[in-house]
C-alpha cells in the first residue's frame, strides 16, 4: 500500500489510482479483507447517503491511518463546506463534495480545506494523517497543504461545463455521479452531450492541461479497463463493497 505521503503526487502524475468503498463503521477486520482483495491506494466512506457518525468516522480513520491507508469521506451536502476544517480534524486525507454545481462552493471548499495561508482551516488536527509525524503547527500546515486531497462530484450538464474551471480553483479530483447526471441529462434532452460516456470524454478533455484528475466509480475490472482507454486514471471500485463487507 502506498499511503498519504505519495497519494497526491502519483493523481498529480496521472498514475493509476484505485480506491474501493467501505462502510462508515468498517471494523479492522473489515479494512483488512477488503484489502486483501486488492492493495487498494485509499478507502473511502459515505455520509450522504449512508448513517453518519462522526465517533464511527473517528474509529475507522484511526484504523486505516494506523495501516497507512488513506481515507476518503464523501460529506451529506455541497452546502456544508463549512465543516470542512472539523471533519477533517476527525482522521480523513480527503473531502468529496457532492452536487458541486457553482464554483463558490469549490472556492469555499478550498479555503475550508487548507489551513493559511493558502486557506482558512482552523488549527487542531488532534486526530488528522501524520500529525505524529510533523507535530510543528507551522511544519504540518505545510505539509497539509501539500499532501490533502480534495474533491467535487460533478453530477450535472452544468458542472461537466465547469469541469475546467473548477480544476483552476483548486479541486484535485473531479469524481462522477452518474445516477443524478442521468437525472439532469433527462432534463436536458436536446444538450449535445447525451450519454455518460460523452460526458466523460468530454470532462477528461477539459482537463488536459490542468494537475486534476477524474475519478469514476466502477463495479468491475471491465468497466475499469474501459474508461482507462478513454484516458481515465483513477477508479474507485464499489464491485465488492456489500458483498464483502458487511
Amino acid at each position: 500500500m502506498h499511503g498519504i505521503e505519495t497519494l497526491k503526487n502519483r493523481i498529480l502524475k496521472k498514475e493509476k489510482i484505485v480506491g474501493a468503498s467501505v462502510r462508515t463503521w468498517a471494523t479492522r477486520d473489515d479494512i483488512e479483507a477488503a484489502m486483501s482483495i486488492v492493495d487498494y491506494d485509499f478507502l473511502a466512506v459515505d455520509a450522504q447517503h449512508s448513517p453518519f457518525s462522526e465517533h464511527d468516522l473517528v474509529n475507522v480513520c484511526d484504523i486505516a491511518n494506523n495501516l497507512g491507508i488513506p481515507i476518503q469521506l464523501r460529506i451529506k451536502h455541497a452546502q456544508l463546506t463549512f465543516l470542512i476544517g472539523n471533519l477533517l480534524d476527525l482522521g480523513p486525507s480527503m473531502i468529496e463534495i457532492p452536487q458541486v454545481e457553482e464554483l463558490t462552493t469549490v472556492r469555499d471548499a478550498v479555503n475550508n480545506f487548507y489551513y493559511p495561508q493558502k486557506g482558512r482551516r482552523s488549527w487542531g488536527p488532534a486526530r488528522s494523517p501524520q500529525t505524529h509525524e510533523y507535530p510543528d503547527r507551522i511544519t504540518y500546515a505545510e505539509w497539509w497543504n501539500s499532501h490533502g486531497i480534495l474533491w467535487m462530484q460533478i453530477e450535472s450538464l452544468s458542472a461537466i461545463m465547469q469541469a475546467r474551471q473548477m480544476a483552476e480553483l483548486g479541486a484535485d479530483v473531479l469524481s462522477w455521479g452518474p445516477n443524478d447526471l442521468t437525472f439532469n441529462r433527462e432534463a436536458h434532452p436536446d444538450h449535445p452531450l447525451k450519454t455518460d460516456d460523452d460526458c466523460i470524454k468530454q470532462v477528461i478533455t477539459s482537463l488536459q492541461g490542468t494537475e486534476t484528475t477524474l475519478c469514476l466509480r466502477t463495479y468491475g475490472e471491465e468497466q475499469m479497463a474501459k474508461y482507462s482507454e478513454f484516458g481515465a486514471t483513477m477508479f474507485l471500485d464499489e464491485s465488492n463493497l456489500f458483498k464483502e463487507i458487511k
